[in-house]
């Protein structure tokens, strides 16, 4: 049972005009709005690579915003002047003795 494009199509349009319609009556932020259809599949039925981090699972997934500000705060290892990364050697210098 596959897909049928036009209606897949159609579905996607009637989506997107009804978002920009809360959109525009202020019962959608544009960050909502943009959240949501930066999820939906492209037109042509090219699915969308977007994954909402709150849904994202896998022994690989990286929260890339929640890292983002988490390199924010200072005392944060992830913040590059943080002092354990500043004390780890580059590849070009020398362990210190």
């Amino acid at each position: 049972m596959g897909v049928d494009p036009a209606a897949a199509n159609r579905s996607l349009s009637t989506i997107r005009t009804e978002l920009e319609y809360l959109r525009d009556s202020g019962l959608l932020n544009p960050a909502q709005f943009q959240s949501i259809m930066t999820q939906l599949p492209q037109p042509g039925g090219v699915p969308s690579n977007y994954i909402d981090p709150r849904y994202a699972q896998g022994p690989n997934y990286v929260n890339m915003p929640q890292l983002a500000q988490a390199a924010q705060d200072p005392g944060h290892p992830a913040n590059p002047q943080h002092p354990q990364v500043r004390d780890v050697p580059r590849e070009s210098e020398p362990f210190p003795e």
